[in-house]
């Protein structure tokens, strides 16, 4: 019993530590992570180059990110470095 109890914390040790050793992605490089929140949840956003660019200009726009969603975002793009606005 005490060699199961023995098994189980070793294998939740090891999980943790791949947990924290694995990140996800970050903001930076020209590259932008970002959650844009919606009033029924949000959508995780991952772009680099062009893409990151063409999002980041969009913050401000009538047809792009504005209020919370705008702030979100433009955060995410001033940490990878990218002109926020058009």
């Amino acid at each position: 019993m005490i060699g199961g109890v023995l098994g189980a914390v070793a294998a939740l040790a090891i999980v943790l530590v791949l947990s924290l050793a694995t990140s996800g992605h970050t903001s930076g490089g020209g590259c932008i992570d970002v959650v844009v929140p919606y009033s029924t949840g949000g959508q995780e956003f991952y772009r680099c180059g062009a893409t990151a660019r063409a999002m980041c200009n969009e913050v401000g726009t009538p047809e792009g990110y504005n209020g919370v969603q705008g702030r979100a975002v433009a955060i995410q793009c001033r940490k990878a470095g990218l002109a926020v606005g058009s």
